[in-house]
């Protein structure tokens, strides 16, 4: 039988987590249970005197995991380090909030477990204190972890690389590619070219080069 993989929390300085690893701390015990939310936004339309309601996507809204923890002190299974809970929770907190002073923010967290990977940042911990030994110290406690999901802007980028006309794009020039194509390739309309130019900064429309990286906004409604 193999050994045991435990659930880790690693702390980065980067939202991809991949730069500086600056702390992490593997579960005690691994949950039983875990939940995952998705939600996208919407708003309805604006048209006078209608009949039903149309939703219009804006947006992917925030995702969360939503991940409950349990600390056991009595000894059935051993806290790494020989750590007491009040100090296995401390160190947990540490790892998660920890007060970045040149980025001006908490840390980038990284969940891993077996297969199951999730990058995000955690907005609340919530402890219940279940167990007490006679001087008053934690014997048992359960931590409620929401990890609001955050993409690094480059994943973000290529993400954005849709389809629909009415979405926002980057795309890379590609040799022969030119500004009324690629305006055309996701307008369906050549002449958008001239606010495609003036949103890059560029001085022509000829002042592309393949590798370039080009950004189309939304289409604007009549």
């Amino acid at each position: 039988m193999g050994e045991i993989k435990k659930l880790q929390i690693a702390a980065y300085t980067d939202a991809a987590c991949v730069a500086t690893l600056l702390s992490k701390i593997s579960a005690v015990i691994n949950p039983s249970t875990y939940s995952l939310t998705y939600k996208a936004e919407y708003e309805p339309s604006e048209e006078m005197n209608k009949a039903d309601q149309t939703m219009i996507f804006t947006g992917m809204g925030n995702s969360d995991l939503n991940l409950d923890l349990l600390v056991d002190g009595t000894g059935i299974i051993p806290i790494p380090d020989n750590q007491t809970v009040d100090g296995y929770i401390k160190k947990l907190r540490d790892v998660i909030f920890f007060y970045q002073g040149d980025k001006h923010r908490p840390n980038f967290l990284k969940i891993s477990w077996g297969d199951f990977v999730y990058r995000g940042v955690c907005t609340s911990i919530t402890t219940n204190y279940k167990l007490f030994n006679p001087d008053g110290s934690t014997l048992r406690a359960e931590l409620k972890l929401v990890i609001a999901k955050s993409l690094d802007f480059k994943t973000k980028k290529q993400k954005a690389k849709t389809q629909s006309p009415d979405m926002t794009h980057i795309r890379t020039v590609k040799a022969g590619d030119t500004l009324p194509m690629m305006a055309y390739r996701i307008y369906g309309d050549p002449s958008y070219y001239m606010e495609v130019a003036r949103i890059n900064g560029l001085s022509s429309i000829h002042a592309i080069r393949p590798g370039d990286e080009l950004y189309f906004p939304p289409l604007k409604k009549a």
